[in-house]
Formats: structure tokens, sequence, C-alpha cells
């Protein structure tokens, strides 16, 4: 249960929301077009230091950078060590004050990406757009964050009991390692602000994120010799291959489940039927009766296999937590969108995200928790060139400054 102190604080900003014109922070918004430039320096070293999920790459030199950014900022920081499959350091930042507010920041420092696509997709800039990997998911989230502290460096952050903000290391691998970091934390805030990206053009916030796993079929067959007696074999990889055409329709985005094949792994060396394979499917949803009715669907489609005298069975692997917005999560959004008009933007409130993201994790503390501060972007996941809108840093700054402020002891600047 939520304690009486978070609430009252929520409502209040409901209460001026509604009964208050938006009325820009002149002196904040100047600040925060003025700070454009220093972004995009910003963006330009993140990018240039590879940071894959899944390898050693650049993670320290990326932690032992922003562990010095919040320290120059006035943070007091700590560092945790990853432990495999993450790499490098989760960062935690501390600024301290004499207020009663908490606040926790969150964003990630990994990418999908594996190293040296820097060599095939370098950082540059074309237009209003900035390129590279990870540029949006989610280095223009940490930027965004790290200048928006820039702008309320002072008295601002000390009217807090206590702002804090998490680096993880291994968000793209389902936050396995910093999941439980990200609950413990916001189980000692009063609300949560995660810093992933928004979208190009119609800029969302959404109400409720899905939850993940992974779905592997691991197929058993028999060997032989793949030259001389295939026939004496049962293929596994075959047997995969059938199960993986044959359930493709489990995915229905209508009903907020995706499922999609992703990975295949079989035999050992080539002139060898092989008798194993692993198939694994990514695997989001809204609702856990769903998803078990999708399962149950997988289950009894593996009884009738192609290849006979082959087995299958399913290895199901939960992820990342769901986020659905309660009702004071939803006075964050609805608070997030009135400052954004002030910066004559729009967020768009939509149902769903079909994405995770650790705002999943954040929420099992039972604190409001909102999504999606980070730069608008496109292309993240993807063999595309990922970018962000530079257009979009001024306003972007001024909703995350002015998110921080509210939630803070004091008054926002006239």
């Amino acid at each position: 249960m939520k304690s009486l102190p978070i609430l009252t604080c929520l409502l209040a900003l409901t209460t001026a929301t509604a009964t208050q014109a938006a009325r820009k922070d002149e002196a904040l918004w100047r600040d925060a077009q003025a700070e454009k430039p220093e972004v995009i320096e910003t963006l330009r070293t993140l990018v240039n230091i590879e940071t894959p999920s899944r390898e050693v790459g650049g993670m320290s030199q990326m932690s032992d950078l922003l562990a010095a950014r919040l320290t120059a900022l006035g943070a007091k920081v700590e560092l945790i060590p990853a432990v495999a499959p993450a790499h490098g350091s989760i960062v935690v930042g501390h600024f301290t004050g004499p207020g009663k507010a908490k606040l926790l920041l969150i964003a990630h420092m990994d990418t999908v990406y594996p190293s040296n696509t820097l060599t095939k997709r370098p950082f540059r800039i074309q237009g209003n757009q900035a390129y590279g990997p990870g540029i949006a998911d989610d280095k223009g989230g940490i930027a965004v964050l790290l200048h928006a502290l820039h702008l309320l460096k002072g008295q601002d952050l000390k009217r807090f009991a206590d702002l804090t903000v998490m680096f993880n290391t291994d968000e793209e691998q389902t936050s396995v390692f910093s999941g439980p970091i990200v609950t413990g934390l916001a189980a000692k805030a009063d609300a949560v602000l995660s810093f992933e990206p928004s979208t190009i053009g119609l800029e969302i916030i959404p109400k409720a994120a899905s939850g993940n796993g992974e779905t592997r079929v691991i197929v058993t067959g028999r060997a032989a010799h793949a030259g001389a007696e295939p026939e004496r074999g049962r293929n596994a990889l075959v047997e995969a291959a059938d199960i993986v055409l044959k359930t493709k329709d489990l995915d229905e985005p209508g009903r907020g489940f995706r499922f999609n094949w992703t990975q295949i792994n079989g035999g050992t060396i080539r002139n060898q039927i092989p008798d194993n394979a692993v198939i694994s499917a990514d695997t989001r949803y809204f609702s856990k009766s769903v998803l078990d009715e999708k399962l149950a669907t997988l289950r009894e489609r593996l009884k009738s296999p192609l290849v006979p005298e082959t087995s299958a069975v399913i290895d199901y692997r939960p992820g990342r937590p769901g986020y659905s917005a309660d009702g004071p999560s939803q006075v964050l959004i609805d608070r997030a969108v009135a400052i954004y008009g002030e910066a004559e933007s729009k967020l768009v409130v939509v149902p769903a995200m079909s994405a995770s993201s650790d705002a999943g994790y954040a929420q099992a503390s039972g604190k409001p928790v909102a999504e999606t501060f980070g730069l608008p972007g496109f292309g993240y996941h993807s063999s595309q060139e990922e970018y962000v809108d530079l257009d979009r840093i001024a306003p972007r700054l001024y909703l995350a400054a002015r998110m921080i402020q509210d939630l803070g002891d004091k008054p926002r600047r006239k």
C-alpha cells in the first residue's frame, strides 16, 4: 500500500494542474535551449563507447564516465559490480538534502548491438537527426537525465531528502541482475521516472508496458550418419523448423500477446543427422492468463511431431514483469502531459507499448512510475540506422527538469 504522504503529494500535483493555467518557466526554457549543444556532445561521447549487453565491450569505461559525471553534479556515487551474464558496474548516484521527497531516475547503459558496430554505423549528424548504435535506446535517455540534473544543479536538487539516479548494464538482457536492485531502490522512493526513448513524430507516454520472457522448446531426435544412413536418424533440426512454422499464429497483437521465434540452435557437425535442437521465442504479454493459454496451445501442438520418434518439451523462462499505470502513476502521466504542453509540445497517452522496460521492476515496489522520458528515436533494435530527433532536446530537457522540480519540495520558478 502506498503511504499517505505519497498520495497527498501526487494529488496535490493533480489539483495544481486542474486549477492553474499552464505557465511556462521561461528561465528554465531558455536554459534548456542553451543546453542543446552540450547534449549533442554528450550523445557523441556515449555512442562512441560501445556497450554491448552480452559482451564486456566498453561497459567499465561507460560506468566510470557516468560515475564521474554524477560526482561532478554533486552526487555521492556507488558502483555495484555486475554478475555474469551482465558486465561492468551498475552506477547509483545519490543527491541528498533537507527536503522530504524521494525520487528515483533510471536509464540503462547497455545496447543490443555487438562490438564493432560503430565501424559500420558511426556517430553522425544529418540535418536534425543524430545517428549511432544505441543513441535512442538508451543513450539519449542518459543524456536527457544528466543534462536535466545539470539544469537543476544546486538548490533544486537539495530540496529532496534523496534523489537517486541508477544506470544499469543489463536492461537488454531483461535486467536479470539489476532488476531486484531497481525494485529495492524504488521501494525507498516516492516516485520513479524511467528514461526509455519515446517515438519519433507522435511522442507517446504509455499507460502500460508488457511483461516478457523466453519460450524455449527443446527437441530431441536420434543421430545417424548424414550420408551413409540418414534414414536411421530422427532429425531434430527438421522437427524444430516444423514447430516454428506451425506456431507462428501464436503471435496475437490484438490481445496484447507477441510471440516471435528469434533463435535456433541444432546439431554439432555437418555430416551427422542432429539429435538435438533448441528454438527460442521472444514472448511478451499484458495478461498472464493469455500467456498461460498460449503456452497450453504450444504444448498441445508439440504432441503431433512431423518427424516420427522425436520429442519436444517447453522450457518457459520468465523475464521482466509488466508495468500498468495505477492511480498515482496516472497522476504522473497527466502531469507530464501538462508540462510538455508548456513547452508547446504534445505527449500522446497510449494504452500500452509492447516493449518491456525496467518500469515493471520499479512498479513491483508499489510506488508510482512513469515511462519514456528519453529522447524520441527510431530504428532501435534493428538493422537500420538508429537515430534521435535533435529538435526535441530542449522540450525533453524542460519536461524532465520540470517533473523533477514538481516532485521535489521547491515551488517552480516564476
